[in-house]
């Protein structure tokens, strides 16, 4: 049962809202709006208990749509932002060690953000952005499964990225963000506390831009820390995963871009380990 009351907390690594692509970081001006849609898939295998033994009968689809806002503005010198993500889907064909585990859908807890460049330098092509994300507890929970999309608590993350430019094909994006959590006081089984270490996380991408339309990109992810405790004892979840991504971008017309990512887990431990994931992306410029 313990096992079971970690699964509140494992749908995060699959689609966050500060998982970052190409060009994120990228400074647009004044006045301008993106909308984008997402599709995300993750196909899971291995659940990894910190510490223990791996459960090799075990396995999750996600099936996941994302819809974001972001606007672009200006006060004073200064450039920055404000958007907002909400992340919505399913969770099937779930079982840990052989035990099935129901699959649930709804919504997870919106996400809230603004962010700002403290630092522009057009010449050397240097842009670094500081971001900050709210979580309010607004997605679907119900504190009798042993999963959910939303999960009871507030969460808040800082981040920082970095984009360079070197010249005019290639370039590199990174960030470093930490996650925290709030406290769950109705885990499940229904009147359990759930508590949870920050997570830290790094993130790479390595871009080629092949012509002003078209570019691709290879990434990494890298996440630590986020032990749970369920009640004060320790529950073998985490959120460690070395990841591998994949990324092409292609702009039909100057305000229409689709993308395709394709990522693996390299190295996963206290959840599942991500088979193969799948994120389609159609961006649309305001």
């Amino acid at each position: 049962m313990v096992l079971l009351a970690t699964a509140t907390c494992l749908p995060s690594r699959n689609a966050q809202a500060q998982e970052i692509m190409p060009y994120d970081f990228t400074v647009l001006p004044a006045g301008t709006t993106l909308a984008m849609g997402y599709y995300a898939y993750g196909h899971n295998t291995d659940y990894r208990i910190t510490g223990g033994p791996t459960l090799r009968d075990s396995g999750l689809e996600v099936h996941a749509g994302i819809a974001r806002l972001v606007h672009y503005g200006e006060i004073g010198s200064i450039r920055g932002g404000v958007q907002v993500f909400q992340i919505f889907g399913g969770l099937q064909d779930v079982r840990i060690g052989c035990q099935p585990v129901a699959s649930t859908f709804g919504a997870q807890n919106v996400t809230l953000s603004a962010f700002f460049w403290p630092y522009i330098n057009v010449d050397s092509q240097t842009a670094v952005m500081v971001l900050g994300f709210i979580n309010p507890p607004t997605g679907t929970y119900d504190r009798f499964a042993a999963l959910n999309l939303g999960d009871n608590r507030v969460r808040g993350t800082v981040q920082l990225g970095l984009q360079q430019g070197f010249g005019e094909h290639l370039g590199l994006d990174l960030a470093y963000d930490a996650q925290f959590y709030g406290e769950n006081d109705r885990a499940f089984p229904g009147t359990g506390l759930l508590t949870q270490a920050p997570t830290h996380r790094i993130q790479a991408w390595l871009n080629w831009r092949w012509n002003p339309s078209f570019s691709t990109s290879i990434g990494y992810t890298g996440i630590w820390g986020g032990a749970q405790n369920l009640n004060g004892l320790p529950t073998g979840a985490r959120t460690e995963t070395q990841r591998i991504r994949f990324h092409g971008g292609y702009f039909i017309d100057p305000t229409l871009q689709i993308g395709l990512e394709l990522n693996h887990d390299l190295h996963s431990e206290g959840g599942f380990r991500q088979d193969f994931g799948a994120i389609m992306r159609v961006l649309k410029v305001f």
